[in-house]
């Protein structure tokens, strides 16, 4: 179906008052501070400008405005990091994605994956084809949060060290330790290894800590008086797997208390490609 060539003004008006207040995703409170709609009204307005492809709905009470570029048919999304910062609040961009926006994997996953303190009622969403995934964390790991610019909006991501971690605290949300490897190759000149050292501490899973230190012993990454000193202290005893995705199985290394489950050539072969 074709948008219509028409539309009320005083639907133009709403549309573009939002649009002047940087509302271009807009919440049906939003609406009605711009609008003279009673919500009966409004609700019906808003049908009708969906219907028409004006708008889109994200989710109930959330919609998008629809830019004139888009075509008649009205085909057009947001980038996918200003949508996800709309679907809950807290939120950061996190894991994965935040692993590819920051150039440490050529991968791109095919999920947002999204941290937040907020328990919501799914933990995966669909909108404009797009998968979300949201991670709820306690307090204390919520932490480490960058701002950046997509376009003229201004979104959460968490920042290069707590992205690495993130990684080797659950690595089923990066694609797998081996992504999470190359992560840590990839930042190795950007990344600060006391800030991580910090960072790690706060997160208190001495899991991190282990597979951070073998990671980086196996990297040969240039952090030694770190790896060979301080992230040994005090891990425990118990022999966690390197990546909790894969089978239980593999050698036990004794100096970081993990069970390697991963070939080492799959850990570091990558890097001669």
């Amino acid at each position: 179906m074709n948008r219509k060539k028409r539309i009320r003004d005083s639907n133009v008006e709403m549309l573009s008052k939002l649009a002047q207040n940087g509302k271009t995703i807009f919440t049906v409170e939003d609406a009605i501070e711009v609008s003279n709609y009673s919500p009966e009204m409004l609700r019906l307005t808003l049908h009708n400008l969906k219907k028409s492809k004006w708008i889109d709905r994200i989710e109930r009470g959330k919609y998008i405005i629809i830019p004139l570029e888009a075509g008649p048919e009205g085909l057009y999304t947001e980038h996918e990091f200003i949508i996800a910062s709309f679907l809950v609040d807290p939120y950061t961009i996190s894991y994965w994605s935040a692993l590819n926006f920051h150039e440490f994997t050529e991968q791109i996953p095919r999920t947002v994956y999204v941290s937040t303190t907020r328990k919501k009622e799914k933990r995966e969403k669909e909108v404009f084809g797009i998968k979300y995934k949201f991670i709820v964390l306690k307090e204390t790991k919520f932490f480490g949060i960058t701002k950046t610019w997509i376009g003229n909006k201004q979104i959460n991501v968490t920042d290069k060290e707590k992205t690495i971690l993130d990684c080797l605290d659950h690595p089923e949300y990066c694609g797998g330790i081996i992504e999470a490897a190359k992560g840590l190759w990839e930042g190795r000149e950007d990344l600060n290894p006391e800030k991580i050292s910090h960072y790690a501490e706060r997160m208190g899973n001495v899991t991190i800590f282990k597979r951070l230190g073998f990671l980086s012993e196996l990297l040969e990454i240039p952090w030694k008086k770190f790896y060979q000193e301080k992230w040994k202290e005090g891990i425990s005893k118990g022999y966690p797997l390197l990546d909790p995705k894969m089978p239980k199985k593999g050698e036990y290394n004794t100096k970081w208390k993990l069970r390697i489950n991963v070939e080492k050539q799959e850990l570091t072969g990558w890097r001669v490609h």
